[in-house]
């Protein structure tokens, strides 16, 4: 294993892990040895295992309600373990808690955005010795109440696909999971079409994808002027989509050439109304967590994450 820096004497010494045990289909190992080493460096920690769908938010949502004052949360898991944790802060009005980061998930788009690759070195590394970096939110406002996401939402295809995911299949198959079910989608899809305000303009698209940072699917870019730490959102709309445009965006988002394409349009604002048929999924951080119609826009509530140095 990698040497990696013993941190300096203000480094927060009491954190708890919010571990997510069946987060993608990686060896735990990472988390217990990440855990092991800050240990052997005199940190306090507690860990908590979440065993459901929204018990990350429901922890992080009583933290300082005890007497254990936490100076640090360290999420173990993907971006929707992450999503649920910092939901969890906002409702319970604990922003000011930093968070770290173990890069466990199925994805962990939020990771590749601080630089933090998936190692014991490169996640230690960024807890002792990293930046703090003050990460922007976007938010969802829809009729079943509002929920912020640090990366990603959409609507369209790639909404569409990630409710083909079972749990099951998703611990199973991990990032194989989701090519799956995007190729089922492909398949038996509808590509139905929706109603955008944006810019105070109306526009009908097939898809609609937001970003709060430019990595999409892993490591891809496809929105790179997106700052996870700046203002406002970048947001692709996606005008004709169907089972002939389709694998032409695909191969755009991995080959660089997204923004060349005539049906795509990437613009940067702050706000967006998107509605379409009655049900239709909005996929929030990589999970399907509210349905159409929805009112998208930046949120005033930032969250300071532990990043890799070379960050800003």
């Amino acid at each position: 294993m990698k040497r990696v820096p013993q941190g300096g004497k203000n480094r927060p010494k009491k954190a708890l892990v919010i571990l997510n045990p069946v987060a993608g289909n990686r060896d735990p190992t990472l988390s217990k040895l990440v855990v092991q080493k800050l240990s052997s460096l005199g940190w306090e920690i507690r860990i908590r295992e979440t065993s459901s769908i929204g018990d990350a938010e429901i922890i992080a949502s009583k933290i300082g309600r005890r007497n254990f004052a936490f100076d640090l949360v360290i999420v173990s898991g993907g971006d929707g373990t992450i999503n649920e944790v910092v939901n969890g802060l906002v409702g319970g009005e604990k922003l000011d808690i930093p968070i770290g980061v173990i890069p466990t998930g199925s994805v962990n788009l939020l990771a590749s955005e601080l630089g933090i690759k998936n190692s014991v070195a490169s996640t230690v590394a960024a807890l002792l010795s990293g930046t703090k970096r003050s990460i922007s939110l976007g938010k969802v406002i829809g009729r079943d109440g509002e929920r912020v996401f640090l990366v990603t939402a959409g609507v369209g295809f790639d909404a569409n696909a990630i409710s083909r995911v079972s749990m099951g299949i998703k611990k199973l198959h991990g990032k194989t999971a989701y090519a799956l079910a995007g190729l089922m989608e492909y398949l038996l899809g509808s590509f139905p079409k929706h109603k955008v305000v944006l810019g105070g303009k109306r526009y009908i698209v097939g898809s609609v994808l937001l970003a709060n940072g430019k990595y999409y699917a892993g490591r891809m870019v496809w929105a790179p002027d997106a700052d996870v730490g700046g203002p406002g959102l970048q947001i692709g709309l996606f005008r004709t989509l169907g089972r002939l445009t389709l694998p032409i965006y695909v191969f755009g988002i991995m080959f660089g050439f997204l923004s060349k394409l005539k049906g795509f349009h990437l613009v940067g604002a702050d706000e967006i109304i998107v509605e379409g048929p009655k049900g239709q999924p909005v996929q929030i951080d990589g999970d399907v967590l509210a349905q159409l119609p929805v009112r998208i826009r930046v949120a005033r509530d930032k969250v300071n994450v532990y990043a890799a140095r070379s960050q800003k």
